[in-house]
């Protein structure tokens, strides 16, 4: 396949949070006293990649208590995942204010991302950002050194549709000016991102770093360097 536009994911595919969300989450977690069983917690952070993907899980916690209440809703349904499903509102207050004290992340470049950014804009190919963030988010790429390879940006608020939708990808392929079977996908989040892309008839590829999404049907790599043989011919 000749691609003329390749889609990259932000949070997770292009950029990494340090120290990474899950991490913390487990580390706070135990800073709390509450053991996990590590094979419950490979499982916990693929179903976290599902609950953020628009899950029925969420849709209805936003319907019941409000989108102000989604951050101990998901903390509520993360404890109960690990063994966990009897915390009251104090614990899950507790956890969340704990979580908020110690988690000061830094914002870095995904390893890798530069090298295959510049492979893909010296090949003369319309690149672009779409994200389910709220908000443009021009000022993380800037931040990053990345905005100069990108031809557009688009964040999910700014047309109020959300990954996996496949609104959301058609319309940043109406802004990079080609057809579905003319772009490729590239993110982290099996259930945002390839099926999403899928879904607008797209071609995707998933980078899975932390060996989450084993056993998916989809294209996987483990590190953003090895999308580029699916991409360059």
């Amino acid at each position: 396949m000749t691609y003329r536009a390749v889609i990259f994911d932000l949070d997770g595919t292009l950029r990494e949070s340090n120290p990474h969300f899950m991490d913390a989450l487990h580390a706070t977690l135990l800073d709390m006293g509450l053991e996990v069983d590590p094979f419950k917690w490979r499982l916990t952070e693929r179903w976290v990649h599902e609950y953020w993907a628009q899950s029925p899980e969420i849709i209805e916690d936003v319907r019941i208590y409000g989108q102000e209440q989604i951050w101990n809703r998901f903390l509520t349904r993360l404890m109960g995942k690990v063994g966990h499903p009897h915390a009251n509102e104090e614990e899950v207050q507790a956890f969340g204010d704990h979580m908020r004290e110690v988690f000061q992340p830094v914002s870095e470049l995904t390893p890798g991302a530069r090298e295959v950014l510049t492979a893909l804009q010296n090949r003369h190919l319309t690149l672009g950002v779409l994200s389910n963030r709220g908000k443009s988010f021009g000022d993380e790429l800037e931040k990053l050194a990345i905005a100069d390879f990108f031809d557009f940006t688009l964040a999910a608020g700014e047309v109020g549709v959300w990954k996996p939708r496949p609104e959301i990808f058609q319309a940043a392929l109406a802004r990079a000016g080609v057809g579905p079977d003319e772009a490729i996908y590239i993110g982290d989040n099996y259930y945002a991102d390839i099926v999403g892309a899928r879904e607008a008839d797209m071609d995707a590829v998933l980078v899975d770093w932390r060996r989450v999404f084993t056993d998916v049907p989809a294209t996987r790599v483990e590190r953003l360097n090895d999308i580029l043989p699916y991409i360059l011919e």
